[in-house]
């Protein structure tokens, strides 16, 4: 692994330019996701309560960093918490096929406070955030994590170490052991908790968050790893296999990022085919929903755990096929208020029985496929097919399905005004000198 490793930091590391469409990408992503932490800020009750305990604490001597939405700022901890946490808690978060989760989620908390205690400019946060995120992408892709854990505060540590260690200009041989280092502290976590509608699983982003920043100091302070114990833990402990080619193969051809996913509707990934599929039939054909019996989904084994037909909580309804199909085909919105949707669709909802099909889970990891088959009472069917839900890189939302999610997302709580002024600059950074700025003119911090 010695070898593959400093291959990997070596090209990282003189990589000094990327393509006109790697780096509007990148804009993309940053642009996504500070807005998934911003609707997170703005709509989660935990964090409003966390804001609100912050906003109380009085100003010392040590650094102030904005929390975005609002007029507070807080120490490093608390501000690497929230937006971490924040980012993930409406499953609005962009996401890889290739790392199987969230890179961007894991690199922003970390880099918006290097950034802004440093005043980096935005070509060095772009170009950091490739990078991060080529590297994190990396070593999720080579190992084979079990089933059982969920990713958020694992090997998306790394990301955000590295997104620190690129501003901070730190060498081969610091980037290398920090790397090492993050990879030796992931979390302890439970796809149960996702499940279940625990939002455990939302703290482990932000918790990694803040792990993750302090790798550079633990390095400094002479603690340190090495590449036994990180094979170790995970060859042996939080998966069964690491495939090191992966960690240097096609590296840049394109960068990661560039072959991510953005999401529009609020729920886990693994909804989202069957949510594709149900559209599709709907367009199609004039369902009439007395006249359903059930609703058969056949998919992929990780996407067959969203089973849960009547969600307890708003969490554990973004992990239900049943809800969101029921809510597609009743026309309810998942930004809506959860509990009044549920009333309404939950008896459609009833219908739906979700199978892990083997022929589909086969089709991994290139396709995450489902197939939709809506079975009427007079003995008819119509069933659909979706091998790869919309916003892949391959088949890219249009900037308008975009704009109506960020609207979906932020209009209680923002104008008319507001939106517009956003639309000129969000996905613009390059016109702007710093992030600092970027974020001010955006008015996405408020002091």
């Amino acid at each position: 692994m010695e070898s593959s490793l400093d291959t990997l930091i070596d090209s990282v590391l003189q990589k000094q330019s990327f393509s006109e469409k790697t780096k509007r990408q990148a804009e993309w992503v940053i642009a996504d996701t500070v807005l998934a932490a911003l609707y997170g800020i703005k709509s989660e009750n935990e964090i409003t309560k966390y804001i609100q305990r912050v906003s109380k604490e009085k100003s010392n001597s040590e650094e102030r960093i904005p929390v975005i939405g609002t007029n507070i700022t807080s120490n490093v901890k608390d501000n690497l918490i929230l937006h971490g946490t924040a980012t993930v808690s409406n499953e609005l978060d962009e996401g890889n096929t290739f790392a199987k989760g969230h890179p961007s989620a894991h690199v922003f908390p970390v880099l918006f406070v290097t950034a802004w205690k440093n005043n980096a400019d935005i070509n060095s946060v772009i170009t950091a955030y490739i990078k991060a995120y080529e590297i994190c992408s990396r070593f999720a892709y080579a190992t084979s994590m079990y089933d059982e854990l969920h990713p958020h505060g694992t090997w998306g540590n790394v990301g955000g170490a590295i997104a620190r260690a690129i501003i901070e200009d730190k060498t081969h041989s610091e980037i290398k052991q920090i790397i090492l280092l993050a990879l030796s502290l992931p979390l302890a976590t439970s796809w149960m908790a996702a499940e279940e509608g625990q939002k455990v699983r939302n703290l482990y982003t932000g918790i990694g968050s803040f792990i993750a920043y302090e790798i550079t100091d633990f390095i400094n302070y002479g603690f340190s790893s090495n590449i036994p114990v990180a094979k170790d833990l995970w060859e042996n402990i939080l998966g069964n296999e690491f495939e090191e080619k992966k960690l240097y193969q096609s590296l840049f051809g394109p960068p990661m990022i560039q072959q991510n996913y953005l999401k529009k509707h609020p729920a886990c990934r693994f909804t989202h085919s069957a949510i594709d599929a149900t559209e599709k039939l709907q367009k199609q054909n004039n369902i009439l929903l007395p006249d359903i019996e059930n609703i058969v989904v056949d998919t992929y084994h990780l996407a067959a755990r969203c089973d849960v037909q009547i969600p307890k909580s708003k969490l554990q309804a973004k992990f239900s096929i049943p809800y969101a199909i029921a809510c597609t085909l009743m026309n309810k919105s998942m930004f809506d208020n959860y509990q009044a949707n549920l009333l309404s669709v939950s008896t459609l909802a009833e219908k739906v029985i979700v199978n892990d099909s083997q022929w589909i889970t086969n089709m991994l990891p290139h396709k995450r496929a489902a197939n939709v088959t809506i079975k009427m009472k007079n003995g008819t069917s119509l069933s659909q097919l979706v091998e790869n839900a919309k916003g892949e890189f391959f088949n890219t939302f249009h900037e308008e399905d975009l704009w109506k999610k960020y609207e979906n997302m932020l209009s209680d709580y923002y104008s008319d005004a507001w939106f517009q002024n956003l639309k000129k600059n969000l996905v613009n950074m390059r016109n702007f000198t710093t992030f600092a700025e970027w974020l001010k003119v955006n008015r996405l911090i408020e002091r």
